[in-house]
């Protein structure tokens, strides 16, 4: 599977989306609810991967940082885990740029075939090679059943305060692909 062979689109306040369902009401309601709005509010960048007849896949991009309060405003912790991706003279910033990936969601006929894999290749791809906002980090508020998914991709814990959450923060350093 490759994302040349389907339209890959940017959304706009005028596009028109296909149907969509991932078995997940709150990914679904996001899709049809809420992503143009994100994207006319300047607040995310929507994009769709379409098949022509259904959409297959869709994610977007929030700005977003990693700082030493993920980590209990815990400077030492924070330097000790990510300022050793630093330089060394800026290895005490209490935070980095990052690109969160806001949501990544997979038509449910369409899962599991390598689609969300081609889809964070792009992601580490477009903030390297061709970055446009200088961030150092991807993160992710992962779902519990998609932690596996993103460490399989590289992806490490940023602490361990949200075990219990729905959700765990999750970082890749995009210098590891250097």
């Amino acid at each position: 599977m490759e994302l040349s062979d389907y339209k890959f689109i940017r959304l706009k306040s005028d596009t028109i989306i296909l149907p969509f369902d991932c078995n997940d009401t709150d990914l679904n309601g996001f899709l049809f609810d809420d992503a143009i709005n994100y994207t006319n509010q300047l607040l995310a960048v929507t994009y769709l991967i379409h098949d022509g007849v259904k959409t297959i896949g869709y994610f977007n991009y929030i700005n977003d940082k990693i700082s030493h309060r993920d980590l209990d405003n815990n400077l030492e912790k924070f330097c000790s885990r990510i300022g050793v991706y630093m330089p060394i003279d800026k290895s005490k910033h209490k935070s980095y740029p990052a690109v969160k990936i806001g949501r990544l969601a997979i038509h449910k006929e369409n899962q599991n075939k390598g689609l969300g894999k081609i889809i964070l290749d792009y992601t580490k791809n477009s903030f390297t090679d061709k970055n446009k906002t200088g961030c150092k980090f991807i993160t992710v508020d992962a779902y519990k059943d998609s932690v596996n998914f993103y460490k399989k991709n590289g992806f490490k814990f940023l602490s361990n305060k949200d075990k219990k959450s729905d959700t765990r923060l999750m970082y890749f350093n995009l210098e590891a692909l250097g």
